[in-house]
C-alpha cells in the first residue's frame, strides 16, 4: 500500500483519498466447470492489486499505472471504449457503468499498481473493475450493496469491455480469506468455505505453487481457442440431454460413445464433466484433511489436462512429472491463477527441499527461472485506506 500511496502523489502531486485492494483468485480444481454448472475449488491468491484515487478540478480522469509505466485519460463528458486504452478500460467502465445510472462525477486521478496486473486480461479485467468500484463506493459514499458490487463490476467486464467475468472469481475475491477454500455450485451459483489444511501450519504436508515462468502469452490463445471448442462441444452433448442437470450427465454415454460425437468434441465433454466430479470430491477430501487422496484426484485432474483437454505444454509436463517421481510428492496439477503455466504441488514437507532443487533442472533445460511459494491464500479485497 505505501508503494501506491507514493506513486500517486510523485504523478498527481497529492495523496490518494482512498486506496482499494484486491486480490487474485486461483482455481485449484475444476477451472472449466462452469461449462457444466459443475463444481470447483476456488481460493484467494497472492498477487494483488491497488488502486488509489483523487479528485481533480476539472472533469478529465487521468490513470497512472506504474507497474507497467502507462498513462491513459479521458473526459467525464465522454466515456467511450477505446481499444488503445486497452487497460485504463478496465477502469473507465466502472466509471461509464456509474455514470449511466445516475451517479454524479467530478474529475478524479487514479493509480492501479500491484502484481496482478501482469495476469491474464480476465483476471486483470475482473480485479481492476471490483478494485475501482470498491474505491469509487468508499469515495463518494454510495453504500453500494455487495449484490450492487458485483453486479457493477460484472457488467463493467462484460458490457462496456466485452470479456470473459466469472461471478466465481467476483465472490472468491470479496469473500475468500486466508488458508480457506471456497467450493462452489456453479449449477445453484452458491459455495461453501473449506479450511485449507495444508499450509505451514501443517505438521505433514504442504501445498506450493510453482510458476513456471514460461511466456505469459505462451498458453492464452491456445486456452482462449480452447475455450471457444468448449462452448461448441457442450452446445452439441445439450442437444442429446433428456433431463436433469448437464453436470450429471452420464459420463459412460461418453466413454462407450452411445452419444454420436465427433473424437474432439467427446474428449472435451468427458474431461469437464469428470473434472466437474473430482473437483467434489476432492472437497470432502480437504473437509477431512485427507492428504492422499486429495493428492490422486490432482493426478487424474492434471491426466485429463494433458491427455484428454490438451491444454498443458512441455514445461508444466516436466514439472509435474518430476513431481510423480519424488517418493513424499502427493499429487500435482495445472492451476488457474491468471498467469501462464502454474502448477499446484502438494507434497511432504521432508520432500519439498528435493523438489526444489529439481527446479534447478528445470532452468537449465528450458531457460526459465521457476518462483514457487507456499499457497496460503490472501485477505479478502477491501479497503486499507480513507481519508476522513
Amino acid at each position: 500500500m505505501d508503494n501506491i500511496k507514493k506513486q500517486h502523489i510523485k504523478e498527481y502531486g497529492d495523496a490518494p483519498l482512498v486506496i482499494a485492494q484486491v486480490p487474485g483468485t486461483c482455481t485449484l480444481l475444476g477451472s472449466y466447470a462452469d461449462a457444466c454448472h459443475g463444481w470447483s475449488l476456488v481460493g484467494p491468491d497472492a498477487a494483488t492489486l491497488y488502486v488509489a484515487i483523487s479528485y481533480r478540478d476539472d472533469q478529465l480522469v487521468r490513470l497512472f499505472n506504474p507497474t507497467l509505466n502507462d498513462r491513459k485519460r479521458f473526459s467525464l463528458n465522454n466515456i467511450k471504449y477505446r481499444k488503445e486504452d486497452r487497460w485504463g478500460n478496465f477502469l473507465k467502465a466502472v466509471v461509464a457503468v456509474l455514470a449511466n445510472e445516475g451517479t454524479q462525477f467530478k474529475g478524479l486521478n487514479i493509480t492501479v499498481e500491484g502484481s496482478l496486473l501482469h495476469a491474464d486480461t480476465q483476471m486483470v479485467s475482473t480485479a481492476c473493475s471490483l478494485g475501482t468500484c470498491l474505491a469509487i463506493d468508499a469515495l463518494l459514499g454510495l453504500k453500494l450493496s455487495f449484490s450492487s458490487q458485483i453486479r457493477i463490476a460484472y457488467q463493467a467486464c462484460t458490457s462496456f469491455n466485452n470479456e470473459n467475468c466469472s461471478i466465481s472469481d467476483l465472490l472468491t475475491m470479496l469473500n475468500g480469506k486466508r488458508s480457506t477454500i471456497l467450493f462452489y455450485d456453479l449449477q445453484h451459483v452458491t459455495y461453501k468455505e473449506i479450511p485449507f489444511p495444508f499450509t505451514e501450519e501443517n505438521e505433514e504436508f504442504i501445498a506450493i505453487i510453482v510458476d513456471s515462468k514460461i511466456s505469459p502469452n505462451a498458453m492464452r490463445e491456445e486456452i482462449h481457442s480452447k475455450r471457444i471448442a468448449i462452448k461448441r462441444a457442450f452446445e452439441k452433448l445439450n442437444e442429446f440431454r433428456t433431463g436433469g442437470f448437464m453436470r450429471d450427465f452420464p459420463e459412460s454415454d461418453l466413454t462407450s460413445r452411445v452419444v454420436p460425437l465427433e473424437e474432439e468434441d467427446r474428449h472435451i465433454c468427458e474431461y469437464i464433466l469428470m473434472e466437474s466430479r473430482l473437483a467434489n470430491d476432492a472437497a470432502a477430501s480437504l473437509k477431512n484433511k485427507e492428504a492422499p487422496s486429495y493428492g490422486k484426484l490432482m493426478n487424474r485432474v492434471q491426466a485429463g489436462l494433458r491427455d484428454l483437454l490438451e491444454v498443458t505444454c512441455p514445461e508444466v509436463d516436466w514439472l509435474t512429472k518430476r513431481a510423480g517421481e519424488l517418493t513424499g510428492c502427493l499429487g500435482s496439477v495445472q492451476v488457474s491463477n491468471g498467469f501462464s503455466g502454474n502448477i499446484m504441488v502438494l507434497l511432504s514437507k521432508e520432500a519439498l527441499p528435493s523438489y526444489i532443487s529439481r527446479l534447478e533442472d528445470y532452468e537449465h533445460i528450458f531457460g526459465f527461472h521457476p518462483r514457487w511459494y507456499t499457497y496460503e491464500g490472501n485477505d479478502a479485497a477491501k479497503i486499507v485506506f480513507l481519508e476522513h
